[in-house]
C-alpha cells in the first residue's frame, strides 16, 4: 500500500491510540545542549498618562501614490481602544489580525531591538510564554509572569534541519514531537506504538486549470477532464499529510469548504463525456507547470507526470508537460493567452476564503477561468461587506457552486506536512500556521515538551518573518488581538475581547482587555499595538529600514503592501 494511503488509514488510529495508551517508559527527553544564556532581567519602565495616537498622523494611507495596500489608518483611542480604517470593504480582517507575525510586543521593546537587533532573542511579548534561556540549537520557554500553565510546565524549542535526524531523535525518545519527519522513514513509524501521526493540513490547494481555445471552452469538457482525474492517487506526488481537496479554498481556512464538493472521480462517466462532446483525443496538448516549486505545489514535476498517465489511461487524452518560469506561468494564466491545460497552485496566509478566490478571480478578471465564471467578481465585492460567520458561509457557498457548474478549475490537493508525537503526549494538534498549542501539551510524566522544527527559532516579534518555525515561537511568547487556534478555521478574541465592524465593514474598532502585561510584566495598551502594527506596516520605521521585498512579504500578504515602500 503507497504511503500516503497507510497514514491516512493508520494515522487516525494513532491519534485515539495517543489519547489512551499509557506512558511508555522510554528514556526522557533530553535537556537542552549547551550551556544555557539567561534571560537579562527586564527594567520597568515607567508608567506615563495615556496620550491617544494614530498612524498616519493626519488622513489615510488610501489613495497614496504607490501605496497598494488595504489598510488606510490605525488610531489608539484610548488605553483600551485601537480602531483601523480600511481602503474597502474586509469581512476577513479578523482573519487577518489572526496572524501570528501580528503578535503583539510593547514599543519600548520594539525601540530596543531597532536599536539592537540581538535583544530580539529574549524579547517578552504579550503571551502566556517567555523566553528563559536559549543556546545553540534550543530555546527554553517558561510560564509568563502571573500565569499558570494549563499544560507542561516548560516549552523545549529545538532544531535539526535535516529530516532523518530529527526523525532518529523522535524514535529514541530524544525529543516529544516533530516536524516533517523523513518521508522513508513514515513506514516505520506507522508500525511503532510508541509513535503517533498528526497531518498539518495548508492554506494552499493546487489545482488543474484550462486555458483558451476551443479544446477546454465547454463546461461538459471541463467536467468530463474533472470527472477522470483520481485526486486520492494524485497524493502519492505531495508530501506526506497532504489531502485531497474538493473545494477552490482550503478547508482549514474559514468557509473553504462552503458549497458542494466538486464532482469526484468517474472515469466512466468522464470519458463517455468527452466521446459525446467529440473531443479530438488525436492531438496532444500541452500541460503547462511552473519549472519548479510553489507555495502549495512543492513537486509539479511529479505530479505532473502522474496526472499525465491518469489522463492518458482512463479518458484517451494525450498532454505533454511544459515547465516554465513560474513568473511566466502566472503572467500568461491572468492575461489569458495561457493554452490547453495548467498545474498551479494558490496559498494565502489568510485563514479565509475570500483571499483564495480573490487570487484566482480578482486579481485575474483576465484569465479564461474567471471569463469563465461570469460575474464572480461582483459577487466577490459583495461578499467583502458581510461580516457574520453564517452570512459569509451562505455566500461562499452560493459562488463556490456557481464555480462547479462551470467547472472553471479542477482542485486536486492541498499540499501538508506530516508531524510525529511520543503517543503519551496528550492535547497534540497541529496548525496550519505552526502555531500548535506546545504549552497546553503534557508529555507523559515529563515536567516539559520538547518539539523538534527545521529552522532556528527566532525571538517574540515576528514582523518580518514568513517561516511557520518562526511562527510557533512567536505564538506563545505574543499574542494577537485574535488568534486561529489549532484545528479551527475561525479567528477567536485573544487581547481583544471584540472587534466591532462598521456597517459596511471598512472600520474596526478593538476593545482589549483590562490589564494586559508582557511576559516580564510590563503593562501594554493600545499604543503598544499601533507601534506593533506601525512596525510591520510603515517601511520607514526603524526595523524595517533596508527591508527586502521578502522581509515585507508577510504583511503584503495579509494587508497588500506596505505603507513607504522602498523604492527599486
Amino acid at each position: 500500500m503507497p504511503v500516503p494511503h497507510r497514514i491516512a488509514v493508520l494515522m487516525v488510529v494513532f491519534a485515539v491510540a495517543a489519547a489512551c495508551a499509557p506512558a511508555p517508559s522510554a528514556a526522557l527527553p533530553a535537556e537542552p545542549t549547551g550551556s544555557l544564556a539567561a534571560q537579562p532581567s527586564p527594567s520597568s519602565p515607567a508608567v506615563s498618562a495615556f496620550a491617544a495616537e494614530a498612524w498616519p498622523e493626519t488622513g489615510s494611507a488610501c489613495g497614496t501614490m504607490g501605496y497598494l495596500g488595504s489598510l488606510g489608518r490605525i488610531e489608539a483611542l484610548d488605553a483600551r481602544t485601537i480602531r483601523f480604517t480600511l481602503c474597502g470593504p474586509d469581512g476577513a480582517f479578523l482573519a487577518r489580525i489572526a496572524h501570528p507575525s501580528l503578535g503583539i510586543v510593547a514599543a519600548a521593546a520594539l525601540d530596543q531591538i531597532a536599536a539592537d537587533r540581538s535583544s530580539a532573542a529574549f524579547v517578552s511579548g504579550s503571551g502566556d510564554w517567555q523566553i528563559e534561556a536559549r543556546a545553540g540549537d534550543n530555546v527554553r520557554l517558561v510560564p509568563a509572569a502571573g500565569v499558570k500553565s494549563k499544560g507542561t510546565a516548560a516549552v523545549i524549542l529545538r532544531w535539526a534541519a535535516d529530516a532523518a535526524t530529527r526523525t532518529a531523535m523522535l524514535a529514541n525518545a530524544t525529543v516529544d514531537g516533530v516536524n516533517a519527519p523523513a518521508a522513508t522513514s513514515l513506514d516505520d513509524l506507522v508500525t511503532m506504538p510508541e509513535v503517533a501521526l498528526v497531518p498539518r493540513v495548508s492554506l494552499a490547494v493546487a489545482y488543474l486549470g484550462f486555458g483558451g481555445g476551443s479544446a477546454f471552452a465547454t463546461s461538459a469538457v471541463r467536467r468530463a477532464i474533472a470527472e477522470g482525474i483520481d485526486t486520492a492517487m494524485l497524493l502519492a506526488a505531495f508530501p506526506p499529510g497532504s489531502s485531497t481537496a474538493a473545494h477552490l479554498a482550503p478547508c482549514a481556512a474559514a468557509s473553504g469548504c462552503a458549497g458542494t464538493a466538486f464532482p469526484a472521480y468517474n472515469g466512466p462517466a468522464g470519458a463517455a463525456a468527452l466521446d459525446a462532446a467529440a473531443f479530438d483525443r488525436a492531438r496532444t496538448y500541452p500541460l503547462h507547470i511552473p519549472d519548479g516549486p510553489v507555495p502549495g505545489l512543492p513537486n509539479p514535476t511529479a505530479v505532473a507526470t502522474a496526472l499525465a498517465s491518469q489522463l492518458a489511461s482512463v479518458l484517451g487524452v494525450r498532454v505533454r508537460v511544459d515547465a516554465m518560469p513560474a513568473a511566466s506561468l502566472r503572467a500568461a494564466i491572468a492575461n489569458g493567452t495561457i493554452d490547453g491545460i495548467y498545474l498551479d497552485a494558490v496559498a494565502s496566509p489568510v485563514a479565509d476564503a475570500s483571499a483564495f478566490y480573490a487570487a484566482l478571480f480578482t486579481d485575474r478578471p483576465g484569465s479564461a477561468a474567471a471569463r469563465a465564471a461570469g460575474d464572480i467578481s461582483v459577487k466577490l465585492a459583495s461578499v467583502a461587506a458581510l461580516t457574520t460567520p453564517a452570512d459569509r458561509d451562505a455566500a461562499f457557498a452560493a459562488i463556490s457552486n456557481a464555480l462547479r457548474a462551470q467547472q472553471v478549475l479542477v482542485p486536486l490537493a492541498s499540499a501538508g506536512v506530516m508531524t510525529a508525537w511520543r503517543s503519551d503526549v496528550a492535547g497534540v494538534a497541529a496548525s496550519p500556521l505552526g502555531t500548535d498549542p506546545l504549552g497546553a501539551m503534557t508529555a507523559g510524566d515529563r515536567g516539559q515538551i520538547v518539539f523538534l522544527q527545521a529552522e532556528p527559532a527566532g525571538g517574540g516579534w515576528c514582523g518580518a518573518t514568513a517561516s511557520a518555525d518562526a511562527w510557533r515561537l512567536c505564538a506563545l511568547v505574543s499574542d494577537g488581538l485574535y488568534a486561529l487556534p489549532a484545528g479551527a478555521v475561525r479567528p477567536v478574541p485573544k487581547l481583544a475581547t471584540a472587534c466591532v465592524p462598521s456597517l459596511n465593514a471598512t472600520v474596526w474598532t478593538c476593545r482589549l482587555r483590562t490589564r494586559l502585561q508582557t511576559g516580564a510584566g510590563a503593562p501594554l495598551n493600545a499604543r503598544d499595538v499601533l507601534a506593533t502594527f506601525r512596525a510591520a506596516w510603515d517601511a520607514t520605521t526603524p526595523l524595517r529600514t533596508g527591508a527586502t521585498a521578502d522581509d515585507l512579504a508577510m504583511w503584503s500578504g495579509l494587508f497588500g503592501g506596505p505603507l513607504n515602500p522602498p523604492k527599486g
